[in-house]
Formats: structure tokens, C-alpha cells, sequence
């Protein structure tokens, strides 16, 4: 049984394909490098301008459920949808973007956006 943390092949080469059964596929090391392409410079800056703008409502929300005055169960269900919100923005910025403004909004109308 192998009991070490690294692959069987650790120091050698890997399996070549026709011994892994895997013909035409394709590793994900072999994809092309395309974080160098100059067409995407303006949409990373926007990303990351996205990215900073939900981290910094996200940090805000965070201390205005933490002053709420509500129960702790009630802080605790509002600070998971937060959370939510964080693991959304990892996958999807813009619905996680959608999902703490209404968050906010809620949270402007005075109704805390309890589930």
C-alpha cells in the first residue's frame, strides 16, 4: 500500500498516456499559458477592481450585522449568509456581487434578510 503524501511517481516521470489508458485526452498540463495574453490586461483590472469593491461591502456588511441588535442566532444566521456570499464570489463575482447588494438593501429597509 503506498502511505506516502506524494504521488506514486514522485521523482520520475509520470505515466505516459497509452499505459494510462488514456489515448487522445489531454492533461491540464498541457493547456496553453494564456495569463500573458495583453487582450485580457483590461478585463483582469476590472476583475480585480470587482473583486476589491465586493471585498470591501462584504467587510462593511460584516460589521453592520455585527452591530446589529438582534439575537445571537439571528447574527449568526446573517453572518452565513455572508459567508455565502464569499464562497459565491469565488466561483461567480457577479451574482455574489447581485447577492450582497440586496443584502444591503435589505439591511437599509430595516428588515435583516433572515432565511
Amino acid at each position: 500500500m503506498h502511505r506516502h503524501h506524494e504521488p506514486p511517481y514522485a521523482g520520475g516521470e509520470p505515466a505516459s498516456e497509452e499505459s494510462m489508458g488514456r489515448g487522445s485526452e489531454r492533461r491540464i498540463d498541457d493547456r496553453p499559458d494564456v495569463t500573458s495574453a495583453p487582450a485580457e490586461a483590461p478585463d483582469d483590472q476590472e476583475v480585480a477592481a470587482l473583486y476589491a469593491l465586493v471585498a470591501e461591502r462584504l467587510k462593511q456588511a460584516h460589521a453592520r450585522v455585527h452591530a446589529l441588535n438582534v439575537s445571537a442566532d439571528a447574527k449568526t444566521a446573517l453572518t452565513r449568509q455572508l459567508l455565502i456570499v464569499t464562497e459565491t464570489a469565488k466561483r461567480d463575482l457577479p451574482e455574489a456581487a447581485r447577492r450582497l447588494s440586496r443584502f444591503v438593501h435589505d439591511l437599509d429597509e430595516g428588515r435583516p434578510p433572515l432565511d
